[in-house]
C-alpha cells in the first residue's frame, strides 16, 4: 500500500508577514451530484448526511461533522471531518441514492486545502485574483468558485464577522505547490 503524503509535506502552520499557511491534507471529500429539484434525492442525502444540502448559490451548510458546498445546480462538494465517518457516510450515499440519477464520486486524493488566516488575507489575494472578494465573500458561508492566476480554485470563507479572515483554498494536488510558493513570495511584500 502507499504512503499518503501531503502536498506541503506536512510542514504544519508556517507564518509569514502575518499570514498564515497551512494544507489540510487528506480531509476526505466527496462530490455529490443530483437534481435539487428531486425531493427524494434531498431527503435521502440529506438525512445520510445528517446536513441539508444548500440550493442557494455560492455557500455551505457546516455541522460538527460536514461541511457541504455548492458548486452547482446539481452539484456539491462535502467534506467530512472523520474518515471512519467518511466511509460510511459514503457507502450509504453509493447505496441508498438512485445511481441513474446521481453520482458519489471520493475526491479525496485528487484536491487538497491550504487554509490561509491573517489580517491582509484579502490583499494578499487580490494580487491574484480578479474577484472582489469583500463582496463575493460578505456573508459569513460564503464560496466562490475562480481563477487565482490561470489556475481554477475554490474559496471558502472560514470565519465570522468579528474573527480575522481564514479562507479554504481547495484546488487539484498537481496546482497547490505552485499557489503556495505565490503566496508566500506575496505575503513578503504586502502593504500595512
Amino acid at each position: 500500500m502507499l504512503k499518503r503524503e501531503s502536498v506541503l509535506k506536512d510542514q504544519g502552520i508556517q507564518v509569514y508577514n502575518g499570514i498564515e499557511f497551512e494544507e489540510l491534507s487528506h480531509i476526505p471529500k466527496i462530490n455529490l451530484r443530483g437534481q435539487s429539484d428531486n425531493k427524494d434525492f434531498m431527503s435521502s442525502s440529506g438525512t445520510i448526511l445528517d446536513i441539508l444540502l444548500p440550493t442557494e448559490p455560492n455557500i455551505s451548510n457546516v455541522t460538527v461533522n460536514a461541511k457541504v458546498i455548492w458548486l452547482g445546480p446539481n452539484e456539491w462538494l462535502v467534506e467530512i471531518n472523520n474518515e471512519n465517518k467518511f466511509k460510511e457516510i459514503f457507502s450509504k450515499l453509493q447505496s441508498t441514492l438512485n445511481p441513474q440519477n446521481t453520482a458519489v464520486t471520493d475526491l479525496t486524493e485528487n484536491r487538497t486545502i491550504i487554509k490561509v488566516s491573517g489580517h491582509n488575507l484579502y490583499t494578499l489575494l487580490a494580487k491574484f485574483m480578479v474577484i472582489d472578494l469583500d463582496t463575493v465573500l460578505q456573508k459569513e458561508t460564503a464560496v466562490a468558485q475562480t481563477l487565482f492566476i490561470k489556475v481554477p480554485i475554490l474559496l471558502v470563507r472560514n470565519h465570522k464577522y468579528s474573527e480575522k479572515p481564514s479562507i479554504d483554498i481547495h484546488t487539484n494536488r498537481s496546482h497547490a505547490q505552485y499557489i503556495y510558493k505565490i503566496l508566500v513570495d506575496g505575503s513578503h511584500n504586502l502593504d500595512f
